[in-house]
Parts: C-alpha cells; sequence; structure tokens
C-alpha cells in the first residue's frame, strides 16, 4: 500500500510569515512560486469572488490604480469610466520592496502599467534575473 503524503510541507515550518494586508484579517499569508502573496489563502480566493470574505475583513484592493493621483511621478493613464473592463486588473506594490512588509502603509494597489512604469524608474527591475555572487 502507497504511504500517504504528508500535508503542509515547508510553509508550515517558516516562523513569521507575513500577515495578511486586508484589514481586520491577521492570517498568515501563502506563498506562490518564490513570492509571499500578499493576502492569506482564504482572502485569496475570495478576491476572485469564489469565497465571502471572512466576518469582520474589508478588501484592501479597491480595482482601481491608486496612482491616479500621479504620487508616483507620473499619472495614471486609465480611464475607469471609459474602460470599466480594467475594474479589478490591480496588483500590490510593496513601496519599500520587502514582501515580508505587509502593512497598508507599505502598499500600493497600481495596474500593470504603472506598476511596470515605477519599477523601471525606481530600478527595481536592476537585479531581477542575475545571478547572485
Amino acid at each position: 500500500m502507497p504511504k500517504k503524503k504528508k500535508r503542509g510541507g515547508p510553509l508550515k515550518k517558516v516562523k513569521n510569515r507575513p500577515i495578511c494586508l486586508n484589514p481586520g484579517c491577521g492570517r498568515p499569508v501563502t506563498h506562490c512560486g518564490s513570492r509571499w502573496r500578499p493576502f492569506c489563502i482564504r482572502c485569496h480566493i475570495a478576491g476572485y469572488k469564489k469565497l465571502p470574505l471572512p466576518e469582520g475583513v474589508t478588501s484592501f484592493k479597491t480595482g482601481k490604480c491608486s496612482n491616479s493621483d500621479g504620487h508616483l511621478g507620473f499619472v495614471c493613464g486609465w480611464d475607469y469610466e471609459k474602460s470599466p473592463w480594467a475594474l479589478g486588473l490591480t496588483q500590490i506594490d510593496h513601496k519599500d520592496g520587502n514582501h515580508w512588509n505587509n502593512t497598508p502603509e507599505n502598499a500600493d494597489e497600481l495596474c500593470d502599467p504603472c506598476h511596470t512604469m515605477k519599477g523601471i524608474m525606481q530600478g527595481d527591475y536592476k537585479l531581477q534575473n542575475k545571478k547572485k555572487v
């Protein structure tokens, strides 16, 4: 009879995982590929409207780019009134680049073009895909 695989894996062993970015949640975040997600698995699934958010938890994401005020040095080009299909096509950017720092003060909700431009302007991509020495 084949052995059952143990559930939990390496995530159970990690101490002090980042906490979910949604206000009121407080659960540890989940892992994806080589990064921590900004949300716990329950809030991540709720973002796809497959589950409701737990009681007392509010969503950090609004579905609109927060750079409409131009705080990154350029103004977001999306007009959500003319392009309603663009609602929800946003990403979470950690201002200091630290994916462990999941505080609302350190997070920005940006559309893909603004997230890419911010990364280029601030040099976020300089060390990406380079071998560590």
